[in-house]
């Protein structure tokens, strides 16, 4: 076989092996995905919330329409409201890509500390390259950490890395923040949980977001590696997130075996947080959940179109367990 053949047929299985990969992780091509998997601490900073003259956003981010500054309403020491929250980067069922309408259900729940999965920074044309931690925390005037899951380097020249994953929005100080990288099966999309450590009025608490997996073996190790490491922890604990599996599930019975429930103890597990199958019941796939230290005061589930999931709200009160507890951790990752 002649030479330039040859070099044209190995960089056509070059070019479908790149493809394929990337397809198997959504991306738009060209560009080459790999999960963040290193085991040296990874810093995890707080950024600044505010944008300054060097740092102004690009063309493709100021069409991002601006909300009013987000105020929490009057309320006692000892009460928080979370929400947990797949914004399925920025995109809704119209399939018109609006981050802003995110922006506006959060800001209208007034939600103290926020969760949020399937968040895009500079990931690719699917959400214009957005640095969407970036924005959301400005618009909303919040501290914010961001987890990424997954990194995809960019082959075209000046793109640099895109990441996606987890974050946490929060009214209040954020102190400590690591990534827990959750066990995966070979070729299935990476997957983490986020932990944050937040100065509340009445105290320290933990919080936790985290994405699971879509296979039911995975999900299995992935709360067991979850609960593994919140059991370390002596702060009172929130986990929010997407678990991708109803509550009859062994890997949500393992969950509410440790946890409150908190959309079952307040009698609203009946509402569904997912756009699945149009002729079949929204099924419950995303959650709060809660240690002893925290009692369950309200849970709302917040009817938009702005994702294929649905905003999910709790007001909590704190108790005075573990508030006097001192963190000594830094930002980083989990060994």
């Amino acid at each position: 076989m002649d030479k330039p053949i040859l070099r044209a047929i190995m960089a056509l299985i070059l070019t479908i092996g790149i493809l394929a990969l990337g397809n198997g992780w959504r991306l738009v091509m060209p560009a080459v995905a790999w999960p963040a998997t290193s085991t040296e601490p990874e810093s995890v900073p707080v950024p600044s919330n505010d944008l300054g003259p060097s740092s102004q956003p690009s063309p493709a981010q100021r069409w991002i329409p601006s909300v009013r500054k987000s105020t929490s309403p009057e309320r006692g020491r000892d009460l928080v409201q979370v929400m947990t929250y797949n914004i399925h980067h920025g995109r809704g069922l119209s399939g018109e890509l609006d981050l802003g309408e995110i922006a506006a259900v959060i800001e209208a729940s007034g939600a103290d500390i926020i969760g949020l999965q399937e968040v895009d920074r500079n990931y690719g044309q699917r959400s214009n390259y957005q640095d969407q931690p970036e924005l959301l925390a400005n618009r909303l005037n919040m501290q914010y950490v961001y987890g990424e899951s997954l990194r995809v380097r960019h082959l075209r020249p000046g793109r640099g890395i895109g990441y996606y994953g987890n974050m946490i929005l929060s009214r209040y100080p954020i102190l400590e923040s690591q990534i827990l990288r959750l066990p995966n099966q070979w070729g299935s999309e990476p997957r983490t949980a986020l932990k944050t450590i937040i100065e509340i009025p009445s105290g320290p608490i933990a919080v936790w977001v985290t994405h699971l997996g879509l296979s039911n073996v995975e999900r299995e190790a992935q709360v067991g590696r979850l609960l593994e490491a919140i059991a370390e922890e002596e702060l009172p604990s929130i986990v929010l997130g997407d678990f991708n599996a109803v509550a009859e599930t062994p890997e949500i019975r393992a969950l509410a075996n440790q946890f409150q429930d908190v959309g079952r103890v307040l009698a609203f597990d009946n509402m569904g947080t997912f756009y699945g199958d149009p002729l079949a019941p929204m099924p419950r796939i995303d959650y709060i959940w809660a240690t002893h230290g925290l009692q369950p005061a309200s849970y709302k589930v917040i009817p938009s179109r702005a994702s294929d999931h649905l905003a999910v709200t709790a007001n909590l009160v704190v108790s005075s367990e573990g508030r006097q507890v001192q963190t000594t951790k830094r930002r980083g990752e989990f060994k």
